[in-house]
């Protein structure tokens, strides 16, 4: 069966912010942000990227159905830019210590303390449907959004939280600028510059 990679419209971006959650439920901010309750790591995913994904983002799609998402938010759009103020403090605790709402203030104010004051385009989430993962999906959905960069002379810029994902986005032109691991684990925050 084929798969259609192309920028998702209408009620696709919906759907591809349920697929992003299920994909990044188990990841290592997620599992910071909610330890020991998958289920409440899903909801947060839900709440975190169903309706939220910017405009344009790029989808797989087998038929009608969204199977994967490469989102990009535009300069200005990204998390450092638009996040709460709440969010954006460190909580007053260790991160070992930290419960509840706090464990999702640390991985939030980790991505804005790094985020950078250059104008870039913040790729993510990107993530496949689980069940389909490693069969090239990503690949081609991150060859459209390095093409989308590359048209607008535009940086890159993205964090992962897997070692997998560095050699994945190394392969797509970003090269690790800060690897982070205050949180107990490391988040390497990327960068691909203009072309």
């Amino acid at each position: 069966m084929d798969v259609e990679v192309r920028v998702l419209t209408g009620d696709e971006v919906r759907f591809a912010g349920a697929v992003a959650a299920r994909a990044l439920r188990d990841n290592p901010m997620m599992a910071f942000s909610a330890p020991d309750d998958p289920l409440a790591r899903l909801q947060t995913g839900y709440d975190t990227f169903v309706d939220r994904l910017p405009p344009h983002s790029v989808g797989a799609l087998v038929g009608r159905h969204v199977i994967g998402v490469a989102a990009a938010a535009a300069p200005g759009a990204c998390i450092g830019a638009t996040a709460a103020p709440d969010l954006r403090r460190v909580p007053d605790v260790a991160p070992a210590d930290a419960v509840g709402y706090d464990r999702a203030r640390f991985v939030i104010s980790t991505m804005c303390a790094h985020d950078p004051d250059e104008r870039h385009v913040h790729v993510g989430p990107v993530g496949v449907e689980p069940g389909v993962q490693g069969l090239g999906v990503g690949r081609r959905m991150m060859d459209a959004v390095c093409q989308q960069l590359d048209v607008g002379g535009e940086i890159g810029w993205l964090e992962t939280d897997k070692p997998q994902n560095v050699v994945f986005y190394r392969r797509h032109g970003f090269d690790v600028a800060v690897e982070d691991g205050h949180l107990g684990f490391p988040i390497w925050f990327m960068r691909r510059p203009a072309r």
